[in-house]
């Protein structure tokens, strides 16, 4: 009782203790983009908070900023570090049940323990959405592959809908049912020859029923604000050549022990499919898509770690001959008592750790980000334009709004050239003075801990006006 207690608990409460999300440079943006929707009861069409007010832009994560605003405005700061605790306890159960669930209960909770693990460094962005979800969908359709319950796809276009509705990412789901209906395709194709090379389903799953259900997902993923653009603005985001100076899309890089627990994971993943002289084309298909996807772009980590879950803890069962391998106790009761026990773990947690007062949380904020720059902005108000380092966009249109960015993380807004211009200024490959943007700013705040950070100190024109430990401020005299 305890052992599952712990699973579903412990990364909650360490989130409770340590207070990563107010460090998380991304949910911020969100954070401005959600209060400003719920203000105005409307989306937002072009760049708002941003020097390139003018352009066009799509938000493709709506829902999620408002469901951020909607907490943030019930319990003020305290909402970001509840929010990632949610999504945390939500992580543990949803690996578990994908691992083989109560059916598999000392191997799910192991392997559960693992992939909360590797993606423990996950923060507050919209991507932990689609991680929740994807690892929804891929537990029903093994669900279905295993029962032939065509009962269970009525919920697939109801998922995707959602999903839709919350974060971009919903195209993996609309990826992962495609290799599922490829795969029934090739499965009834293989019945009707006398040969068959790959393994005969226990359960049928009717054909018709499967192409329907794609038909309405497909429609269900084209219900919201941006319809059809939203796929659009997926494969923009995930080809754009700015990812290159972007280090979450870059390939893993083998510096933190998460990564390498990932390769291990991944690689036993492919064993077990080989001792079982796999020939289920679903879980080889979802298995090598996501460790393509994983290594190209360690952003995509989630997909390959997921994946691995289900394949090791359905080769298990298997293994056991479909036996039940279940904790003792776990009668149907239990099943509800000990993720309540979980729960009341996490909320004495959160009660105990997480202070109340605004002030203090801010302070927990300010450890990451520009806090006391932008107080100091406020108190000494300086002219504009305005210059900012990039990760630190999101967060200024939030604590800074009179202050509209030169650039910060929004997809889609900005155009190539400009943010390409803005890395290649920051990493010393262009004089600043090529770049519009920083050459014309009177107000320039940048990452001390960056190379241009320091790089301006003994610049003509440029003028320390406040530092701290994480920024510095400069005025800039267009004159010299």
């Amino acid at each position: 009782m305890l052992l599952f207690v712990l699973l579903l608990a412990v990364a909650a409460i360490l989130e409770c203790t340590r207070l990563t999300s107010l460090r998380d440079v991304e949910i911020w943006g969100h954070l401005r983009m959600g209060s400003w929707i719920l203000e105005h009861r409307s989306l937002p069409h072009f760049g708002l908070f941003s020097q390139a007010d003018a352009l066009p832009w799509r938000d493709y994560t709506s829902g999620y900023d408002c469901i951020v605003a909607l907490i943030y405005r019930v319990a003020g700061l305290r909402a970001l570090p509840a929010l990632l605790v949610a999504f945390r306890f939500a992580l543990a159960i949803v690996t578990f049940l994908l691992a083989g669930g109560w059916r598999n209960f000392w191997a799910a909770a192991g392997l559960s323990v693992i992939a909360q693990y590797v993606l423990f460094s996950m923060g507050l962005g919209a991507p932990f959405v689609s991680l929740l979800l994807f690892g929804v969908e891929l537990f029903f359709l093994l669900e279905i592959r295993q029962s032939g319950n065509p009962q269970l796809l009525i919920a697939l276009p109801a998922l995707i809908f959602l999903w839709a509705n919350l974060e971009i990412g919903f195209v993996y789901g609309i990826v992962l049912y495609a290799i599922f209906f490829a795969v029934l395709l090739l499965e009834n194709w293989d019945q009707s020859e006398s040969v068959h090379w790959f393994p005969r389903l226990k359960n049928e799953i009717p054909l018709q029923s499967a192409a329907l259900t794609g038909g309405a997902c497909l429609l269900a993923s084209l219900l919201t604000p941006n319809t059809f653009h939203s796929y659009g603005g997926f494969f923009a985001s995930e080809l754009s050549p700015v990812n290159a100076n972007l280090s979450s899309y870059h390939a893993m890089g083998f510096r933190q022990p998460q990564d390498y627990a990932l390769m291990l994971f991944a690689m036993a993943a492919f064993l077990s499919l080989g001792l079982l002289r796999s020939r289920d084309l679903f879980q080889i298909g979802v298995l090598c898509g996501s460790t393509a996807a994983a290594f190209y772009s360690q952003r995509e980590s989630w997909l390959l770690a997921l994946a691995s879950v289900a394949v090791i803890g359905h080769a298990i069962l298997q293994r056991s001959g479909g036996a039940k391998l279940e904790y003792p106790l776990s009668r149907n009761w239990l099943r509800l008592v000990l993720p309540g026990f979980a729960l009341a773990s996490i909320f004495l947690a959160f009660a105990i750790r997480v202070p109340r007062n605004q002030d203090v949380l801010l302070a927990k904020v300010a450890e990451g980000l520009p806090v006391h720059a932008a107080d100091f902005l406020r108190q000494h108000p300086m002219p504009p334009p305005f210059f900012n380092s990039y990760q630190w966009g999101g967060f200024l249109t939030w604590y800074l709004p009179e202050y509209p960015v030169a650039i910060d993380a929004r997809r889609g807004l900005y155009p190539e050239e400009h943010e390409l211009d803005y890395f290649k200024v920051m990493n010393a490959e262009i004089p600043y003075k090529v770049y519009p943007p920083l050459n014309r700013a009177r107000t320039v705040l940048l990452d001390k801990a960056g190379l241009m950070g320091e790089a301006f100190r003994g610049v003509p024109g440029f003028q320390v006006v406040y530092e701290d430990d994480i920024s510095i401020l400069y005025s800039h005299d267009l004159k010299e």
